[in-house]
């Protein structure tokens, strides 16, 4: 059974820009070096571009565990840690149960 993970999170204005560019880079990370990530999707709140959602899939509970230790993970962990405004205002996970696709 698939594995997902959703945060939400908010950007330092100042640093919008550059977050952009390095969660762009980390998700593009996540899917081509992680066997086990099917999809990381990063959405922008339609209302406060500053509110982030993330939105991630994995094969199972193991590959987001993986995830975590992954040295891109860190290293984007630790060098977007300022950029961010508080904390992460929740984290989620969830177990797949259906999801058709076309």
């Amino acid at each position: 059974m698939a594995f997902t993970v959703t945060a939400i999170l908010k950007v330092k204005k100042r640093y919008l820009a550059e977050y952009k560019r390095r969660i762009k880079r980390h998700a593009k990370n996540s899917v081509t070096r992680e066997p086990g990530c099917i999809s990381f999707e990063v959405n922008v709140d339609e209302s406060d571009p500053h509110r982030f959602l993330l939105y991630e899939l994995y094969v199972d509970k193991a590959a987001f565990e993986a995830h975590t230790e992954m040295p891109f993970m860190k290293k984007h962990l630790r060098e977007t840690a300022i950029m961010l405004d508080g904390d992460l205002e929740l984290i989620k996970f969830w177990s797949r149960s259906t999801a058709p696709a076309k």
